[in-house]
């Protein structure tokens, strides 16, 4: 296990620590050799060797001191300023005792000097130089004044000068000893960030939950307490709470008006907002966590495909200022997750994309069975009876011969009928076909499909209601192909007995027609796929009604050219209704000329009142 980086700071002061232990031995050392080597002077013994075993005591106690434990708080340095002060006094009396004034040993001074102007801030070393005077001039002052005035105010003005000099070069170091502390902090913090974005990345998937959860997971990763994804509602102006992590349970089951709280300022100036003591909030603003002990709160807007769609919020419950590394990191989570959802939506609409294929591959195997179905039949009696009457003309009586014809030209009608349907519904899925559009009254439209069409329901009561003066604008042909289209849907997909009701009213600018009746209904599944080309409700083997599943579909093209749109509501065991809007006309634009509608026209009207 790799054990944490010493503080640069108490390294060096170690350092500091390591070095005055070695200079006071070898002073030690040069003391004793001062004894012994002739010249010295006269030097009373025994105050010398106190003194001596005194420093060399004295060096042994600083280092076996646990410096490494004092330096975690302010004992260390109270330690060495009991070190250095106790030092100052052994020269002291080194001084006193050999000589006084004159004495040569002034120059220990000089090593305590630079000691503390290593080791120590500025008022530390001004506290120690004085001190280091008043012990010089006490000496001079119990031993004699030997030295001329000159001599002190020098000696001390030397004193002043090594430390400020030793000062100067010790401040630049622990300048640039802090600048890197600082730099390295920065840079653990910025690795830290990193690192906690780059576990968010790994925990993201494809699926838009797992997505969500990683975000917040990566905010707390950040160093947040607390943390939230605020989605919002463009059309209601909210947001509300999709995932979080230790926020008040009523705060996130709450539904916010996005004109207020953090993602609110996110959706107004569309980039990252932080709340801190460097930041403070404007006036008015409505942050309602901070008043529930949330002191410092950041959000960042996540865009997907250049939309706005949610908000990334930290909340950290410490008033603490947020870094710019921290916005950095929060902004590059609030991206990446931002395009992992993209990612996700794509990879989703995909898989929808594949599943529709696969739905149209199954509808075109069920085409091509109802197709072969409906036109191999028609088929197979005409040539049956065409064979029949040819090699058995004379044989047949007049009545079997007119059978026989009556059911080929049956057949053949109802083959004309399927393959009308196909060229029909290929013409209007061109983007070259125009309808004439004009005012046309609407209840003589509905009178001739109820004329053409009543025949299908002699089992059915058919209702018809539609008001006298009713003008609509559109193709009347095609709207009478449309309404017979919904009337024989509604003929052959419910039982006998089944009440139909065909009506046509104003509502506004718009004319309203539907077919409802009140049959066995359609089930969701089925209803999501009605007006599909060639989709024919239930089971392929049971159905008992024939087509080719294009009449919806056909019915839908054309309302497309009307800018009108099939409305489809239904309900099982209660019945259906079929309904379109078209522009409401006056009766006297009734002689105004027709007009083209072109596929491009009907597109352009669509959503129009």
């Amino acid at each position: 296990m790799a054990t944490p980086e010493r503080d640069p700071l108490v390294s060096y002061r170690l350092g500091a620590v390591r070095v005055g232990v070695l200079i006071t031995l070898l002073a030690l050392a040069s003391l004793v050799a001062f004894r012994l080597i002739p010249g010295h002077g006269r030097i009373p013994t025994l105050p010398y060797i106190a003194i001596l075993v005194a420093a060399a005591s004295g060096a042994a106690g600083v280092r076996l001191l646990p410096w490494d434990r004092l330096f975690a708080g302010p004992g260390g340095v109270r330690a060495m300023y009991a070190w250095s002060v106790l030092d100052i006094l052994l020269v002291t009396a080194a001084v006193g005792f050999t000589g006084g004034g004159g004495s040569e040993l002034f120059l220990l001074y000089g090593l305590t000097t630079v000691f503390f102007g290593a080791a120590y801030p500025p008022k530390g070393q001004v506290g120690l130089l004085a001190f280091t005077f008043a012990c010089y001039l006490s000496v001079l002052a119990a031993t004699g004044w030997h030295l001329g005035a000159g001599v002190v105010f020098f000696r001390c003005a030397s004193l002043g000068m090594l430390a400020v000099l030793v000062s100067f070069l010790s401040a630049q170091l622990i300048r640039h000893i802090n600048s890197l502390t600082e730099a390295r902090t920065r840079t653990e913090r910025w690795a830290e960030l990193l690192k906690a974005v780059a576990a968010s990345a790994r925990r993201m998937t494809l699926d838009s939950g797992a997505i969500l959860d990683g975000m917040v997971d990566g905010v707390v990763g950040l160093g947040f307490d607390a943390a939230s994804v605020s989605v919002f509602d463009h059309e209601t102006v909210t947001f509300f709470i999709t995932n979080h992590r230790s926020l008040p349970e009523d705060y996130v089951q709450s539904l916010h008006s996005a004109r207020e709280d953090m993602p609110a300022l996110v959706r107004e100036s569309g980039r990252t907002v932080v709340v801190d003591p460097s930041h403070p909030p404007d006036q008015g603003a409505t942050l309602p966590l901070r008043d529930r002990g949330f002191g410092t709160m950041i959000a960042c807007p996540v865009w997907v495909d250049g939309w706005l769609a949610a908000a990334l919020v930290g909340f950290s419950q410490e008033e603490r200022t947020v870094s710019p590394q921290d916005v950095e990191a929060f902004e590059l989570l609030a991206s990446q997750a931002g395009l992992a959802l993209q990612n996700a939506q794509r990879f989703e609409e995909t898989l929808r994309s594949v599943e529709r294929l696969e739905e149209l591959d199954r509808l075109k195997d069920d085409f091509l069975a109802t197709a072969s179905h409906e036109l191999r039949t028609p088929l197979t009696v005409i040539m049956g009876s065409g064979f029949t009457l040819e090699q058995q003309w004379d044989q047949l009586d007049e009545p079997l011969r007119r059978e026989l014809l009556q059911a080929m030209n049956k057949n053949a009608k109802s083959l004309d009928t399927l393959i009308a349907s196909l060229l029909d519904f290929a013409r209007l899925g061109a983007d070259s076909v125009a309808m004439s559009a004009r005012a046309f009254p609407v209840g003589e439209a509905v009178g001739s499909v109820v004329s053409l069409m009543g025949m299908l329901f002699d089992g059915r009561p058919l209702t018809v209601e539609c008001d006298s003066d009713l003008m609509a604008v559109g193709d009347p042909v095609q709207i009478e192909r449309v309404l017979q289209n919904l009337l024989w849907n509604a003929a052959k997909h419910t039982p006998a007995g089944t009440h139909v009701t065909l009506s046509a009213r104003a509502d506004g600018g718009r004319v309203v027609l539907s077919v409802a009746d009140d049959g066995p209904g359609i089930s969701e599944e089925e209803l999501r796929h009605l007006g599909e080309r060639f989709y024919r409700g239930g089971d392929l083997n049971a159905r008992s009604t024939k087509g080719l599943g294009l009449g919806l579909a056909l019915v839908k093209e054309i309302l497309e050219l009307h800018g009108s749109a099939l409305e489809i509501e239904s309900q099982v065991g209660i019945g259906s209704r079929f309904a379109f809007r078209l522009l409401a006309a006056k009766p006297d634009d009734e002689e105004a000329a027709p007009t083209q509608l072109s596929r491009y026209d009907a597109t352009a009207t669509q959503g129009r009142p």
